[in-house]
């Protein structure tokens, strides 16, 4: 099953490469995603969709939580779910999501599969990335479509592409805050980090935008390659010393609550109900993590 709070990392894998699939199942990547649209070149969508079934039998079969990206191409779409909608499979990875409809009818077309072939209905979460001006400024209703969305976040290099940016951190900052704001509103998990995920050989760079983006609110990140995973996983778990400080104040919490106060001063702050919330919240996360 795909646990929204277990989703630090993503790492695509190319469909049909049992090397790299082989070497995704040893490592510590939270999600393994097969990919059958941009890794796989056009003359090779059929060979890999037959692999697709296999490789995620694999990683369900190793105790990992396995998704695979289809193409939304109307030619390929249709032909892409037949081949990944099975009981091993935890995710889908919807690619290009522009509207609440286009992701609707996937939904729809899902549970049709699930039915017909004796599956959990719902059982199969939606990962949406969203890669277009359109589904930036349709992100709020995107979040809200349907409850099997688990998860979405911007593809940086095909939103780019579209208006005419670079990747940078000043032009990732909207969309990825967009994103960030529908996602928590609708319980959705926020994906992203303010820069390329083709940055693979660059770790300071790569472990800089992490740090900001789990300061922002972010949960995890799509990556290429593994060694884009311990980073990932690193920055999106609380550390040591702020569970510890969590665990202190959430004591705290409960003393002054037995005697009535809402409000107390903790290591020379302000306390409120919030700031409890949210250290309970990180708490809870990271047990969960372990």
């Amino acid at each position: 099953m795909f646990d929204t709070d277990v989703c630090r990392s993503l790492l695509f894998v190319p469909a049909g490469n049992a090397r790299y699939l082989d070497s995704a199942i040893r490592g510590p990547a939270d999600v393994l995603q097969i990919d059958l649209e941009d890794a796989i070149a056009p003359n090779g969508k059929a060979d890999a969709r037959a692999s697709a079934a296999e490789d995620i039998q694999r990683i369900s079969a190793a105790g990992r939580v396995g998704a695979v990206r289809v193409n939304t191409h109307p030619d390929l779409l249709e032909q892409d779910l037949e081949a990944a909608v099975t009981h091993a499979t935890a995710a889908l990875t919807i690619p290009k999501v522009d509207s609440a409809d286009s992701l609707l009818s996937i939904d729809e077309r899902v549970t049709a599969l699930e039915s017909d072939r004796g599956l959990q209905l719902g059982g199969i979460r939606l990962i949406a990335q969203i890669e277009s001006a359109a589904g930036v400024l349709n992100a709020r209703e995107i979040a809200q479509s349907t409850g099997r969305l688990a998860a979405m976040g911007i593809g940086m290099e095909d939103l780019a592409t579209e208006i005419g940016g670079q990747v940078t951190e000043n032009a990732l900052y909207f969309p990825n805050m967009q994103i960030l704001y529908a996602a928590r509103e609708a319980g959705v998990v926020p994906i992203g980090y303010p820069g390329s995920i083709a940055v693979y050989d660059d770790p300071d760079t790569f472990r800089a935008w992490i740090q900001k983006a789990a300061s922002l609110g972010f949960s995890g990140g799509f990556c290429i390659h593994p060694r884009q995973v311990d980073i990932l996983n690193e920055g999106f778990t609380p550390k040591e010393e702020e569970i510890a400080a969590y665990r202190l104040l959430v004591e705290a919490a409960a003393t002054y609550e037995h005697e009535g106060q809402g409000v107390f001063i903790h290591d020379g702050k302000m306390v409120d109900k919030p700031v409890v919330d949210r250290a309970r919240q990180v708490l809870a996360r990271w047990e969960k993590l372990q």
